[in-house]
């Protein structure tokens, strides 16, 4: 199969090979309100809205913040952005002022784009917000005065997004069209993706996986998506059946809240070709129970955004798919580096290194990380893992989330897999906490499903059968919900932060009283 377009050089040609080639074919289809947009109308719609922000003073370079729910404004402001040159920042909707003030002024937007019906609430959160102009399709338009001046990106930059910042202050990763391109080929080489199949987006576009995989990637094979608003566990197997999804890409959380819930006879699903878990670890028995309850291939894949999203999946079938580990690369290279730069033989750690053609140019304005992060052609992740013989990729963690308990280090997903297979457990966290003696000893925070409870003991016994005693969690927290950024990925970092607020308790290093749904004491399910 041919994965690449030719003389493909930016968003606007791409949209218009689209209109020439399946102009009368839906591309975007909203479950909740029946609206469609056919490739046709997407070119019609994206340079009327390219046209109204050139003629507001919107030049090629320039930032424009996008604040959308998702749906098809939300694409067709992206598209219009990227399409006419300008450098798209997509914001998450639900945002606090500070957050909101803070990307608009590390990106030096001057202009943010939204859904109309959110301007009344924007305004209120930043009062230095120009009256909105409306432009096409509900949207409206403001302008911004950033305080500091701010350089232009590299040309042809058509993406700013954030990192989550859950280690430290969130950088700017820039993506050209180029990388954006780039990274659509992979995708649809890996999943094997057609025009006749039909994608189901959950994940937001203010993420890379929302974006990337399930617009972007629609868009350059040409298939329809399915787009709701957001992710409803009620409504999900209903929209799959009714619009005959063909495959759909999902974090862990929402796999395992929707193993919580009935699900429907496999049969029902013979348009289903495969799930896709990406963001985070897929631990193993939801891998396995979700597969055995459905009937769909459960394939994990790793990606990042500096990489465009997607670095490496596990094969569909008949290829072989290893639970436990991300994958084959498709369209990258990969090395597993040791902390004195050679490569780690097969089965040994090392961080993950990447390069290709989909690997962002830096962070935006931020040399420091980008000179430590980007090196010799590689991007150095932060994630640590091994290779096995057959070169599929096994992820440990991230280096900043090992566990150095009195040198001993120590993989959080080693013992999530094991929380996990405790009955009941819906999410599952293991972090590391400061202890005087240990340096950090491990604590476990436990979400359990409606209607099931557990105990602190009861669940420290089952560990203690299949973990070293250094693994066995100390405290196990009962938590009503977790931090999670943008995808649904739970925050380790957040969780040490609500620890370390915790008063201290008799025998411990640290405090462990209850605090914001955190309880050492049995509780009912979440």
């Amino acid at each position: 199969m041919d994965v690449r377009l030719p003389a493909l050089t930016r968003m606007g040609d791409l949209i218009a090979l689209r209109a020439a080639e399946d102009g009368r074919r839906v591309f975007l289809r909203e479950p909740e309100t029946g609206r469609t947009l056919r490739f046709k109308d997407l070119e019609d719609a994206t340079r009327a809205l390219s046209r109204g922000l050139a003629a507001a003073g919107c030049a090629p370079g320039d930032r424009v913040a996008l604040v959308y729910p998702n749906g098809i404004q939300a694409a067709l402001a992206f598209l219009a952005v990227a399409a006419g040159g300008g450098v798209a920042v997509p914001l998450n909707p639900g945002s606090a002022a500070r957050e909101l003030l803070f990307f608009l002024e590390n990106t030096g937007a001057r202009y943010l784009l939204a859904d109309e019906t959110l301007a009344p609430d924007l305004r209120q959160k930043l009062p230095g917000l120009s009256a909105s102009r409306k432009l096409e399709g509900g949207s409206s338009l403001h302008s911004y005065h950033p305080r500091e001046s701010h350089s232009a990106p590299p040309e042809g930059t058509a993406l700013i997004l954030h990192t989550s910042g859950t280690t430290g202050v969130p950088k700017g990763v820039m993506l050209t069209q180029d990388n954006l391109l780039a990274e659509c080929a992979f995708i649809r080489q890996a999943h094997r993706l057609e025009k006749d199949d039909r994608a189901l987006c959950l994940l937001p576009f203010y993420h890379i996986n929302g974006l990337v995989v399930t617009l972007l990637t629609p868009l350059f094979t040409g298939l329809e998506v399915v787009l709701p608003s957001r992710f409803s566990a009620g409504l999900f197997w209903d929209w799959v059946r009714k619009h005959r999804v063909t495959w759909f890409s999902a974090v862990p959380t929402i796999y395992s809240i929707l193993l919580g819930g009935s699900l429907p006879a496999p049969e029902t699903l013979a348009d289903v070709r495969f799930a896709r878990s990406a963001s985070s670890a897929l631990p193993e028995t939801v891998l396995r129970e979700f597969e055995r309850r459905t009937g769909i291939p459960l394939i994990e894949s790793y990606g990042i955004s500096e990489g465009g999203s997607q670095i490496t999946s596990n094969p569909l079938p008949p290829g072989i798919r290893k639970a436990g580990s991300a994958g084959l690369p498709f369209g990258n290279e990969i090395r597993l580096i040791r902390a004195d730069g050679s490569d780690a033989p097969c089965g040994l750690t090392g961080e993950v290194a990447v390069r290709g053609e989909n690997i962002a140019a830096g962070y935006y304005e931020n040399p420091r990380e980008t000179a430590e992060s980007f090196r010799d052609g590689w991007f150095f992740t932060g994630d640590l893992g091994f290779l096995d013989a057959d070169g599929y990729l096994f992820l440990q963690g991230r280096k900043k989330e090992i566990i150095n308990r009195a040198g001993e280090k120590i993989s959080p997903r080693e013992i999530d897999e094991i929380l996990y297979r405790y009955p009941g457990v819906e999410l599952a966290a293991a972090v590391g906490v400061p202890h005087d003696l240990y340096g950090e000893e491990v604590v476990a925070f436990l979400r359990m499903r409606e209607g099931q409870t557990a105990g602190e003991e009861e669940v420290k016994r089952f560990c203690a059968g299949q973990l070293l005693q250094c693994k066995i969690p100390k405290r196990v927290y009962f938590v009503a919900d977790f931090p999670k950024g943008a995808s649904g990925k739970i925050q380790r970092a957040k969780l040490v932060d609500q620890y370390l607020k915790m008063p201290p308790a008799e025998g411990d290093s640290q405090g462990n009283a209850d605090l914001s749904g955190l309880r050492p004491e049995p509780r009912r399910g979440a």
